[in-house]
């Protein structure tokens, strides 16, 4: 009963709420940040315990009935997601910042690539099978050879909704020159499962992106350094704590794909997954190489010295990420086939590397940041995760109406 499902779990490097200049910066009050970000994700490889890079998915061996070794179905998927992630921030108090993020998957593909391992010797044939012989004896038992998956246009992600509280003014932050804030998260249920009958699938929901946790709490504290009384680099740290609800999911019928799908007789009519909560630290460094030009405009009133603290022109921004992955549990009414699955979401950890840029025109008279980042987790073997390099880009609007 073991699954060649392909039910692809990514691990981006999406940050809700938004990146904003750093961990514990807050908007003032009444300000508004429109921010929208694209996405573009590739995942190929999984590291085992050993943290050796391999397949997504291992082969998976067929028998004849009650006979010999047929062969083995070999995988090595490419997945991709591509993803537009909208975000409100508003600042309720100097101090206080509310964050709804909407993501949305534009577009999601995912290429199997399966291969064949010849198994035994059958008389019937005078040799092996081969990999076209499996799949015409599996289409006579009504399976087709699974094809590429093309889907999730357009379709919502969890939602999230999400605050950060400025600790800055504390005295023993505000005497020793940090900056500090608690930030916490949940998720709003309003993805897509992956359809329980596609062989090559992969849904829209927290567990599917396994980024963002349904509930997730963050402590930031950051060490700002100036020079010409503007602060010219910025060192901090991060420490996450993220929590997965249990959930529960329609069992696979083989309506589809009856010779590898069919786990409702089984397993029963509906399965549990407790993924693994995850918690770690980032550490983060900001420089400003470019202030840039301090300009007469309308969004200072024309008085330079207003915008002096403005951000910089550029700044560039480098972290590394390591967190814990828990161990991930299925429970079903096949011990056997809950294992096949527990196996391969063992305890272990991933390391995210992320290098940005930004640049700011608030100095320049517009109320407008772009910012680019690429995201690796393949650089530092993790241990029993997935490796996923991102791609992303985005811009964020500020507006005050009072």
């Amino acid at each position: 009963m073991k699954s060649l499902r392909l039910l692809v779990f990514l691990l981006l490097g999406i940050a809700v709420p938004a990146h904003a200049g750093n961990n514990t910066a807050t908007l003032p009050t009444g300000t508004i940040v429109v921010d929208t970000a694209y996405f573009d994700t590739t995942t190929t490889v999984r590291f085992d315990d050993a943290r050796v890079a391999r397949p997504l998915m291992d082969g998976i061996q067929r028998y004849e009935p009650g006979g010999g070794l047929q062969g083995a179905i070999t995988a090595n998927p490419y997945v991709k997601y591509q993803l537009f992630v909208p975000q409100v921030m508003y600042g309720a108090t100097d101090d206080l910042t509310i964050v709804l993020a909407m993501p949305t998957v534009v577009h999601t593909s995912i290429k199997p690539n399966l291969g064949w391992t010849p198994g035994d010797y059958q008389n019937n044939l005078g040799r092996p099978y081969s990999e076209s012989d499996f799949w015409q004896w599996a289409k006579s038992m009504g399976q087709d050879k699974p094809g590429d998956f093309s889907g999730n246009n357009w379709t919502p992600a969890d939602m999230v909704l999400g605050v950060r509280y400025s600790l800055s003014k504390l005295k023993a932050f505000e005497n020793n020159g940090l900056r500090a804030a608690l930030s916490a998260q949940v998720a709003i249920p309003t993805g897509k499962p992956a359809d329980p009958e596609n062989l090559v699938a992969a849904g829209t929901t927290v567990w599917d992106l396994n980024n963002y946790g349904d509930a997730e709490l963050h402590f930031a504290l950051e060490k700002p350094f100036k020079w010409d009384d503007f602060t010219r680099l910025n060192i901090g740290f991060d420490l996450h704590y993220a929590a997965f609800l249990k959930h529960t999911y329609q069992s696979a019928t083989g309506a589809q794909a009856p010779l590898l799908m069919t786990f409702a007789p089984y397993i029963g009519p509906t399965y549990t997954i407790d993924p693994g909560d995850q918690f770690g630290a980032t550490f983060l460094v900001e420089g400003m190489p470019f202030i840039g030009p301090t300009l007469s405009t309308w969004m200072n009133q024309h008085d330079p010295a207003k915008s002096a603290q403005w951000p910089a022109l550029l700044t560039l921004t480098a972290s590394l990420k390591y967190s814990h992955v828990n161990q991930s549990t299925w429970q079903s009414q096949s011990a056997m086939w809950d294992w096949d699955h527990n196996k391969l979401w063992l305890p272990g950890d991933k390391n995210t590397i992320r290098l940005g840029a930004d640049i700011s025109l608030m100095r320049l008279g517009l109320p407008l940041q772009l910012y680019g980042a690429y995201l690796t987790q393949e650089l530092i073997p993790g241990r029993n995760t997935r490796a996923t390099d991102v791609l992303m880009a985005g811009a964020r609007l500020l507006m005050k109406f009072w």
